[in-house]
């Protein structure tokens, strides 16, 4: 039998064995990085997830027991009792709460409006859009918090909440929701699990707020100024699957109570008394079902299309409440549309921390159509995605048509005392 030569080994290449090999190793090279990637951004989220865990976090995420660490000074421990972390309390909450995009983590303030989430994008308050006969300041797109490490200040136009009494020079993420668990309702009993994605408690325990929000008895100002909220907290879900998220198929479903606890700083009674001459004049509310516009909103589909059915009807950009008090009757990828036990909210038209229209609105109430809607191409301050993260990543003109006017029309499609032809 003739000798195989050096370089053959058991009937093979020897130098396609060192090329596979090499090929190996780099296969095994990249698979190691994705999964370190992978690795990191899952502990990221579940981080942030698990930080809470539906009521307080570890002390030390947010306090310094002396100011110091490693010897150096922390950015506003030791300015006041609270010895924080950074500036202010609202900057605590942004060092873990700011990044890229929603679908990366909780985060609520991005670079360049990609975090889309239910609440809004604080990116917006930095943005200011001029146009040919028109402008918005940055200010005007939604809740001015006070982040100071992030550049984010107070209103500069309103000294304190809009039909309310709450200073705006203490509003922060702290205002709203509550990052000890206390005055919420939740005291005296173990809170084990978040009551923002239908979790289950631990015998004996309860669920925390939806999404921490401070209820009846909370200090709105955290720090003993006074403020104190005499409503208790919204029922709601959001998906467990997509937290960050919103979509038409994964999404808040609301389910009662959600234009009551805005009230806390918006004067609650002002949502139920539609023609109280205060200016304000859009009733909202557990009392303000969607009665006769219900079929409207379930019939229409675009503007001139009313060939929509209930069980497909739900619009994100549209929401409402279904009018329960229970969080597991509802159902975060329901399309289903409302019935006569469905609401009108404040989320049904604004959105709770910021936007890219006026007023923290869902769409641009001021145009008579979606094409014509600013911030648009071509106005001054617009960059990058701003158009397209401003109507969270919907083609609206592929999805609705060019002649698509104003999402009033989901509700209200006839002239009706009061509204303009259209609405």
């Amino acid at each position: 039998m003739a000798r195989r030569g050096v370089s053959e080994l058991h009937g093979f290449p020897l130098k396609q064995m060192q090329a596979s090999g090499n090929r190996t190793r780099r296969r095994l090279f990249r698979l190691f990085w994705i999964a370190v990637v992978v690795s990191l951004f899952f502990e990221q989220s579940l981080m942030a997830d698990s930080f809470h865990n539906g009521g307080v976090g570890a002390c030390d995420g947010c306090h310094s027991m002396h100011g110091y660490e490693d010897g150096v000074p922390l950015p506003g421990a030791g300015l006041s009792a609270a010895l924080l972390r950074a500036a202010d309390a609202s900057s605590i909450c942004l060092n873990c709460h700011a990044g890229m995009g929603a679908t990366t983590g909780p985060n609520i303030l991005s670079p360049d409006g990609s975090a889309m989430t239910p609440g809004g994008d604080f990116y917006w308050l930095n943005k200011t859009f001029t146009w040919v006969g028109g402008s918005v300041p940055g200010y005007r797109h939604g809740h001015n918090v006070n982040a100071q490490s992030y550049g984010l200040g107070p209103d500069v136009l309103n000294a304190v909440s809009p039909m309310g009494t709450y200073d705006a020079t203490r509003l922060g993420c702290t205002s709203c929701h509550d990052p000890h668990g206390s005055g919420t309702g939740q005291t005296g009993s173990v809170v084990s699990g978040s009551g923002s994605y239908g979790d289950v408690p631990v015998a004996g325990t309860q669920l925390g707020t939806y999404r921490l929000l401070g209820g009846a008895g909370y200090d709105a100002d955290g720090s003993g100024g006074g403020f104190t909220f005499n409503q208790g907290t919204p029922v709601a879900r959001q998906s467990a699957v997509s937290r960050y998220g919103e979509s038409n198929t994964s999404h808040v479903d609301y389910g009662s109570s959600m234009s009551e606890w805005c009230g806390n700083c918006h004067d609650q009674a002002l949502f139920n008394d539609h023609n109280n001459g205060s200016g304000f004049e859009h009733p909202s509310g557990n009392n303000e079902g969607l009665d006769d516009t219900v079929d409207t909103y379930n019939q229409y589909v675009r503007t001139g299309d009313l060939s929509g059915v209930q069980a497909t009807a739900y619009l994100a950009l549209v929401p409402f409440e279904r009018g329960v008090t229970d969080s597991s009757l509802l159902d975060p990828a329901s399309t289903t549309g409302p019935d006569q036990n469905s609401n009108i909210m404040c989320l049904t038209c604004h959105r709770a921390h910021a936007s890219a229209f006026l007023y923290a609105g869902r769409w641009d109430f001021e145009a008579e159509t979606i094409a014509t809607s600013h911030p648009a191409l071509g106005d001054v301050g617009v960059a990058g995605s701003d158009i397209f993260y401003a109507w969270y990543a919907r083609d609206m003109v592929a999805e609705f048509g060019i002649g698509q006017r104003s999402l009033c029309e989901k509700c209200h499609t006839v002239p009706r005392d009061g509204y303009p032809p259209g609405w």
